[in-house]
């Protein structure tokens, strides 16, 4: 075993999930990259490597800051390297990775979860919102006792009727999220293993070219159905696919953005910089609506087999 390439890869890992703990705003951007250390060993170096990388990351997170904190990297970035690398390592294509990277972890913590609440004997739903709303109501107090009364109002005045719909539609904005992250991740892994020319084989199509399956529009199409069915279950579970096709769209849409920014010869910073704008102004929904038309119109004609 490369016990150097683990000893670097297993500080990195945890150097990138400390500094979300530690260092506001820019540590937790970091953090979402925490799973790629661990991607790259499994990828240059093979199974054991990456799996010793993820067992020594979960010791040392265990050492310093308890088994809680342990138990959030375990769930939340080691087992979606696992599920990325495993894509990686098996050629499957870019939205496969993502899925399997962002669904393991989610799986993992929906089958605990589950279990849980079949021993306790509560709704997991009503617990949830239980939860929230004593969860808001100590902020509101600690808001109080610090005199800024604005905000104890702003959070004592959260309609229960928000916390019943956020409740319902975590399952969407979680399993988005992370599909999200672990495309993020997939991507960053690519881009390091390219730079150093290493691993050919795991090359794909550049994100500018990629785009999902034509036949997940199908998926779209019956998650708005859902949504118009006066029926309250049929409706959630309408929503709750529409978030996750809506990351999906918005990726399609970024990566024709992208196309057309490197056309025009823009370079990576800028386009990246360019491309994080515009996600974080309202013209979000135009990218997705592009992700859409583009299903149709296919503006980089690009379909059929995609070139690495």
């Amino acid at each position: 075993m490369n016990f150097r390439a683990i000893l670097i890869a297993t500080m990195q890992t945890v150097g990138l999930f400390a500094a979300g703990l530690i260092i506001p705003v820019l540590g937790q951007a970091l953090a979402l990259f925490t799973p790629v250390p661990a991607i790259l060993a499994f990828i240059r170096n093979g199974r054991r490597e990456g799996s010793a990388v993820l067992i020594a990351s979960t010791a040392l997170s265990a050492a310093l800051g308890g088994w809680q904190s342990s138990l959030i990297f375990f769930f939340s970035f080691a087992l979606m390297a696992v599920g990325a690398a495993e894509g990686m390592r098996r050629a499957m294509k870019p939205e496969q990775v993502a899925l399997l990277g962002g669904l393991l972890p989610v799986g993992a913590i929906a089958i605990l979860l589950s279990f849980y609440f079949i021993k306790i004997g509560k709704n997991p739903l009503e617990y949830m919102e239980a939860f929230l709303r004593s969860s808001i109501a100590e902020a509101a107090k600690l808001y109080t006792s610090m005199g800024m009364a604005e905000m104890a109002s702003m959070a004592a005045s959260i309609p229960d009727k928000f916390i019943y719909y956020f409740v319902r539609l975590a399952p969407g904005m979680v399993i988005a999220t992370s599909v999200l992250q672990a495309a993020c991740c997939y991507g960053m892994s690519r881009i390091m293993l390219a730079r150093k020319q290493e691993t050919p084989s795991f090359a794909g199509p550049a994100f500018g070219v990629w785009h999902a399956p034509d036949s997940w529009v199908w998926g779209l199409i019956l998650s708005l159905s859902l949504i118009i069915i006066p029926h309250e279950t049929a409706r959630l579970v309408g929503w709750n696919l529409a978030i996750l096709f809506a990351v999906v769209y918005l990726a399609q849409g970024s990566a024709i953005i992208e196309f057309q920014l490197k056309k025009t010869r823009f370079k990576p910073f800028a386009r990246g910089l360019i491309i994080g704008l515009l996600l974080a102004l309202p013209a979000i929904v135009f990218v997705v609506a592009l992700g859409i038309v583009d299903i149709w119109a296919d503006v980089r004609k690009v379909r059929g087999p995609v070139q690495p």
